[in-house]
């Protein structure tokens, strides 16, 4: 479905939004900003939303956010290592259920960046798991009962948690048996995680976005991402944002690169890379990935600014279907509406844009 190129622009955050999500039924729209607080946006009629209520709680900045697939629940992650469960069934009056700290194994600075914290957070498909992106370490949490959430098991990217990096993202496949976590780390960067018994995680296959050559090339800055990642709706399919900046040895000289990679995951064992994906022609990281709900479209988004709509019918054969221009600045969340017909984002100009259709 085409979108129109002049959005709606929600304004309220004063920093930088890091994260957006829609309820289930697509009444509301939950973002995440620097400037600490959650926002709830009622979005029933895409023409004219309104604000209903500001989230306060986080000490740090806000880096995600998801509901449940209920939509009672809203989970936030931030800065300051706590994930907070949010009863949001009357958005006019929502109440702080819970608090799920995190440990913190240390301080984690990427480009100039401070990631410590809770920077990815989702929802298992029946409501009962929450997993939380925690610095250098992945926890999964029974959220059965949300006033009273119990950790079930910890995963890190490494034998040792300080040689990893900060866990970007992380997403539950749609029949709850897989878990995607995405890192910032050049050795393990993306990993798939059998979870069909929670309390005992296993390593299923591995993703492996770039491939460097390490004996000319040397990295002060920085190292391979995945910023992102996504499951199509009948779980086939596997999108991951990645990105990748660096120094290069002896030279002086520096690059920023992304792309979007779409990954057959049928059998996690053996992940296939399917197509390579570069946005505003691979110039700066792409830092969000969303399927619509019918498969058909992938959206992609970056530090280019641009939102660009790819048609994945043909996960071999992926093309441009639209670029959406708009934002004065990278895009860092990007998310369909249940019923497809909205797509939000929200980026560094600090606003929320909500696109419909032509």
């Amino acid at each position: 479905m085409p979108f129109a190129g002049n959005p709606v622009s929600l304004t309220g955050h004063g920093r930088v939004v890091n994260g957006v999500a829609f309820s289930p039924d697509g009444r509301l729209l939950a973002s995440g900003g620097d400037d600490r607080t959650v926002i709830l946006w009622q979005v029933a009629d895409p023409a004219g939303p309104r604000r209903v209520a500001v989230l306060n709680g986080h000490r740090r900045a806000v880096r995600a956010v998801a509901f449940s697939p209920d939509g009672r629940l809203l989970a936030s992650g931030g800065g300051d290592r706590a994930v907070l469960l949010w009863d949001v069934a009357d958005p006019a009056h929502p109440a702080r259920v819970s608090t799920l700290a995190h440990d913190r194994p240390g301080w984690l600075i990427r480009d100039g960046r401070l990631e410590a914290g809770v920077n990815a957070v989702g929802f298992s498909p029946d409501g009962r798991l929450l997993v939380c992106g925690s610095d250098r370490t992945v926890f999964l949490w029974d959220v059965g009962d949300p006033a009273r959430p119990a950790r079930r098991a910890a995963l890190t990217h490494r034998r040792r948690v300080r040689r990893s990096g900060p866990v970007k993202a992380v997403a539950f496949s749609p029949d709850r048996r897989l878990l995607v976590t995405g890192a910032c780390d050049p050795e393990n960067t993306g990993i798939l995680w059998d979870v069909a018994d929670p309390a005992h995680p296993v390593r299923a296959g591995t993703l492996v976005p770039f491939v460097r050559d390490r004996a000319t090339t040397a990295f002060f800055a920085g190292s391979p991402a995945i910023n992102a990642v996504g499951f199509s709706p009948d779980g086939r399919l596997l999108a991951t944002a990645d990105g990748d900046f660096g120094v290069a040895g002896g030279t002086g000289g520096s690059w920023r690169r992304g792309s979007a990679a779409l990954w057959d995951v049928t059998d996690p064992r053996a992940s296939l890379r399917t197509a390579t994906l570069t946005p505003g022609g691979g110039a700066g990281q792409v830092l969000s990935v969303a399927f619509s709900p019918d498969g058909r479209s992938l959206a992609c988004a970056g530090e280019a600014a641009d939102i660009v709509l790819c048609d994945v019918t043909d996960p071999e054969r992926p093309a441009v279907a639209a670029v959406l221009t708009g934002h004065r600045g990278a895009v860092r969340a990007v998310a369909f509406s249940p019923d497809g017909r909205l797509l939000a984002s929200g980026g560094t100009d600090r606003t929320v844009r909500l696109w419909a259709p032509d």
